[in-house]
Order: C-alpha cells, then sequence, then structure tokens
C-alpha cells in the first residue's frame, strides 16, 4: 500500500470510501485549507483536508426549506475538489449568529441590532441566542443537515456556531463593547442563559449528527459573560465547558481554537498568547489522554505581528497532541518560514499519528 493510504486508514478514514462509515467515519487529520481556490494547485498535496464555511442564511433561506440548493451545492463543489487535490477529509464550518437567515433573527423578541465589531468598527444584526425558539430553529436545521450529508462520507465533522455571534465562536460575543452588552441584558441575556443554550446546541449535534458518525467540534477561547455591568472573561468557565463536551459527546465532541499564534524559541514553537495558556495546557493534557483536539491559525497578519510563522503555529498544534491545524489566508507566502513539502510531510505525518491515538467509540 502507497505510504498515503497508510495516513488514511490511521486517521480511521473508511479507505477508498466504498461504504457508509458504521461508527466515527474519520478524523479532519493533518494540514486544512480554509479556502482552497486561492491555493496554489502545486501546493494542494501538502495539504489533508479542506473547510467549507456555509452561513446558515444559506442554508435555510427560508423556515420551510430543509437543506437549500445552494447548500448542497456547495457541498458538491467541495465534494469535487476533494479527489484532485487529494484531500481525504472535508469539515463543515456552519455559521450562525450574524448569518442567520432573516427569519430566524426575528425569532424570541426579535434581533439586537448594531451589534459592534471591535475588530473593525463593524455593526450588524445577531439573535437573541439564548433564546428557545432560536434554539430550536437551530436544532431544525441540523436535521436537514444530516439528511444531506447522509451518503456523502466525506464530511467528517461540522462546528457547533448555535450560539455565535460574529464569528463560529460561541465563547467571545463582543461583551467587551459597553453598547452590546446592555443591548443583550436589556433583552434578558444572563451567563446561566448563555452556558445552557451553548450546551443545548451540543447536546443537539449530539442527537442529530453523531448517529452518522460525524464529529461536532466547538471553538474555545477563554469565556466572555457579563457581571455587575462589565465584561468578566473566565477561562475555568471554558474549561468547565469543554469537561461537559467530553463528558456528553465522548469521541464525537471535539475541542477547538481559532486563534493560535506561535514563534520559534530555541528551536522550539512557543504560543504567544498567554490569556489562553491554561485553556492550551488543558487541550494538550486531553490530547495526550486521547481527546480529539485542534486547531485554527490565527490571520498570518497576526502570526508575525508577534514574531511567528504559519510553520511554527502548525508545529505547535502537532507537537501538543492536535489531530489538525487550519492554516491562514496566505500561508503559501510566509516566506521566511516556508511549510514546503518536506515540512508539510512530517506534520501531516505528525498529526495522523495523533489522530490514530484519539480514543474509539
Amino acid at each position: 500500500m502507497r505510504r498515503r493510504g497508510v495516513l488514511l486508514l490511521a486517521a480511521g478514514l473508511p479507505f477508498g470510501l466504498r461504504s457508509a462509515p458504521t461508527g466515527l467515519r474519520g478524523r479532519a487529520a493533518g494540514l486544512l485549507a480554509r479556502e482552497d481556490h486561492l491555493v496554489r494547485p502545486a501546493n494542494q498535496d501538502r495539504l489533508r483536508g479542506l473547510v467549507l464555511r456555509l452561513p446558515w442564511s444559506v442554508v435555510q433561506p427560508e423556515p420551510e426549506v430543509g437543506f437549500s440548493d445552494a447548500a448542497t451545492a456547495a457541498l458538491d463543489r467541495a465534494e469535487a475538489v476533494a479527489p484532485d487535490a487529494g484531500y481525504p477529509f472535508l469539515k463543515l464550518r456552519l455559521v450562525a449568529g450574524s448569518e442567520s437567515p432573516d427569519w430566524a433573527l426575528r425569532l424570541g423578541d426579535g434581533p439586537l441590532t448594531g451589534w459592534l465589531d471591535p475588530e473593525d468598527d463593524s455593526r450588524h444584526t445577531v439573535p437573541q441566542w439564548w433564546h428557545d425558539d432560536f434554539l430550536a430553529a437551530y436544532e431544525r436545521m441540523l436535521d436537514g443537515l444530516a439528511g444531506a450529508l447522509r451518503g456523502r462520507p466525506r464530511w467528517v465533522e461540522a462546528t457547533v456556531s448555535a450560539t455565535c455571534t460574529l464569528y463560529a465562536e460561541p465563547c467571545v460575543k463582543q461583551l467587551g463593547v459597553a453598547a452590546n452588552r446592555d443591548q443583550a441584558v436589556a433583552a434578558g441575556y444572563t451567563d446561566d442563559k448563555d452556558q445552557a443554550a451553548l450546551k443545548r446546541a451540543m447536546a443537539a449535534h449530539h442527537r442529530i449528527l453523531t448517529p452518522l458518525g460525524v464529529a461536532s467540534s466547538v471553538a474555545y477561547n477563554p469565556w466572555q459573560t457579563v457581571a455587575d455591568g462589565a465584561v468578566q472573561v473566565s477561562p475555568a468557565t471554558t474549561i468547565a465547558l469543554m469537561e461537559h463536551q467530553r463528558t456528553t459527546m465522548g469521541p464525537y465532541g471535539v475541542w477547538a481554537n481559532n486563534s493560535l499564534s506561535a514563534r520559534w524559541e530555541g528551536g522550539e514553537p512557543v504560543q504567544t498568547r498567554s490569556g489562553y495558556e491554561a485553556m492550551y495546557q488543558h487541550m494538550a493534557a486531553a490530547a495526550g489522554a486521547g481527546h480529539p483536539v485542534q486547531f485554527q491559525t490565527a490571520t498570518l497578519a497576526k502570526i508575525q505581528a508577534a514574531g511567528g510563522s504559519a510553520y511554527a503555529t502548525a508545529s505547535w498544534a502537532a507537537r501538543h497532541g492536535a489531530v489538525s491545524a487550519e492554516l491562514p489566508r496566505g500561508w503559501e507566502q510566509d516566506t521566511g518560514d516556508v511549510i514546503d513539502q518536506g515540512r508539510a510531510g512530517e506534520l501531516n505525518d505528525r498529526f495522523a499519528a495523533n489522530a490514530a491515538r484519539t480514543v474509539s467509540p
């Protein structure tokens, strides 16, 4: 058997994709592309997977639509790319929050408008993500997604995004902006409701997607909440939510983070986000015990501003037990520390070995 085939089997993918999977379909293991159309064809064989970003507004533009033709076409396009590029794994980044359909944004007591993104001063409309009606609608969308993924065994993972605002990261909701948190509190937001909503979304993913063998990932950050009218950050809450996911979803509940940045120090990759250290240590310890952990890098500009590189960042993830690293836009232009064919092969080998050590269902 060719070396590539050995890696696919080690990572848990049914060889040749000849039949529907039994149990876990496999892991999105290795270096992943988030925007495949921007990857040079000559470099595609350095990667092992593709992440498709799919907004809920595309999936279900009207409530009576189970899974839209446009969403089906997006799955088809990704699947058409995968064999030619040599991508055995496909991951789905569902995006809710501001990219929920208009009808879903209006559920509950109506949307939160003018929600400010402090990253670029843009304003958005976001749902009351903790509201029962909104969460129930998200669960119905998952039913449609399950129908679409049945018989498509390349798709091995989907993100949990029901309780997000602007990004597919449910722990970060721009509550550092006074107007955002005041509006949320006035609409009925509480920390207990926020955590309960995320746990409900995890349970829905497990109930609906796990029977297909599809894992579900949560992108974790230090938890943001509101207390006494001010934003508070609680890494301990993040860790408690991780453990809830591991307890309730087992090997189908992937821990993720979308902010990783690392630089070389003394020949070793060192992560550059001091406020994330406790969370990263917890993730690495769980990975060592066989729980699936993965990372998306920060943007290349943020990585380089911290003195790092895409290669150092992917290396940190691989050495700390992760099963994959999703590379940033422009990773091929990171010429000071390029991920060449040899480095890519070494990283993919290590990610595949990490994936092979994850706990089986």
